[in-house]
């Protein structure tokens, strides 16, 4: 059903760049199968059944059960509000999937006092489950909420010298100034390594100052303390882009990145595993083709890299949320109501969408999927419950 989103998706668009990073290659079929041969080893896909993943807290794989079918595959959907578009048009969009979180994009500039009432509007105007409430605020070129009583946060180049107890207590005051704001999730930190003589070349992350450093050591102890800090100040995290975006050279919000190098043993995941180690709540995955790995599919839609190495090789058992799959030029040749579905035959959770008639149509498509596939829907009520296991975390709502 056409809403006159036009204005709104194109504000999304240009608010999506520098913020997700998305890519991918034309259709190719079904996510892929597999699990790594071995740990800190080479992965080689192999056509498995695939482990199912951790199961959540009962109580909330129980509230996620009692809810309709239409509403478990609304919280599984993350859809954008743009700067300036008002409570009402928000909400409308929201009710017309039942979409159970927000990512805010854009930069907004009107302060903390003036973005926690858009917030509070918001959460009072959708019916339902409490939404989780999303903002990029990393610092640098990559801080979307500024204004009164929001700090100006440096670059993390700049983050990523500090020592490690200023940068804990810095993350604490920023996460603090989130949640006085409304917003529960913060997309950080970006843990991905970019070699030294990288840097200049790799547009998403290097050229744009949003790593920590080029040691992986380092960064692993750098994202400890973003995700440390958060999490004391009450808001979640979200390491990104799994499994690095270091040696892709293209920013893949524009163009196919490729990394042709990484085999993704455990010392190249290093900054990933001690993230979630420290209690990181979710985990992006990228949008880039690992073509080592698996060659045939964006690790978003690569059950070899969300299933096998997420999950079962690093046991990670939060949320899985995947890089934007609504404007990112590198999802275009996908058809919109197939990339949620195919997100979450990967493995993960959350699908993260800017543009609010892209989540429609993905949200459609996985209805249309669930009801031809009865086994995929008893899968849906399981990520259900570990989105609400998330909210419950926060202290959004509580499964009893």
């Amino acid at each position: 059903m056409t809403r006159g989103s036009g204005a709104r998706i194109a504000a999304a668009t240009a608010a999506a760049s520098l913020v997700l990073a998305g890519c991918a290659q034309p259709p190719g079929g079904t996510p892929s199968t597999g699990v790594p041969t071995s740990p800190g080893s080479a992965v080689t896909p192999t056509v498995s059944s695939p482990t199912p993943s951790p199961t959540p807290h009962v109580a909330c794989l129980t509230e996620a059960q009692q809810l309709s079918q239409a509403d478990q595959v609304g919280q599984l959907y993350m859809e954008g509000v743009a700067a300036g578009v008002t409570v009402d048009q928000a909400a409308e969009d929201l009710a017309a999937g039942s979409a159970g979180s927000v990512i805010l994009v854009g930069d907004r500039t009107d302060g903390l006092a003036a973005t926690a009432q858009f917030v509070e509007q918001l959460q009072a105007a959708v019916p339902g489950e409490p939404l989780l409430i999303a903002v990029d605020q990393e610092g640098g070129a990559v801080q979307r909420l500024r204004g009164e009583g929001f700090s100006d946060i440096p670059a993390a180049a700049e983050q990523g010298q500090w020592a490690d107890a200023d940068l804990g207590s810095a993350w604490r005051t920023w996460g603090s100034e989130l949640g006085e704001a409304g917003a529960n999730i913060d997309l950080a930190p970006v843990a991905d390594v970019v070699p030294a003589d990288q840097v200049p070349y790799n547009a998403a992350i290097g050229q744009l100052q949003r790593g920590y450093g080029d040691d992986p050591a380092v960064v692993a102890a750098k994202v400890t303390q973003v995700v440390e800090g958060l999490g004391d100040a009450g808001v979640a995290s979200s390491v990104k882009h799994f499994p690095g975006l270091g040696q892709v050279p293209e920013n893949t919000d524009d163009a196919i990145g490729r990394d042709q190098v990484s085999t993704l043993t455990d010392d190249e995941l290093v900054s990933f595993e001690q993230a979630i180690e420290a209690g990181a709540n979710s985990v992006m995955v990228s949008s880039a083709i690992y073509t080592q790995v698996d060659p045939d599919h964006p690790a978003v839609f690569s059950q070899t890299i969300v299933t096998g190495i997420l999950r079962q090789r690093m046991g990670f058992d939060g949320v899985v949320i995947s890089d934007d799959l609504g404007v990112a030029a590198a999802v275009a040749d996908y058809p919109a109501d197939q990339r949620g579905t195919m997100f979450l035959r990967a493995g993960g959770d959350l699908v993260v969408a800017v543009d609010p008639d892209a989540v429609q149509a993905m949200i459609a498509g996985t209805l249309a999927e669930a009801q031809a596939d009865p086994s995929f829907a008893d899968e849906l009520a399981v990520k259900a419950a570990r989105v609400l296991a998330l909210k419950q975390e926060i202290g959004l709502l509580s499964c009893a």
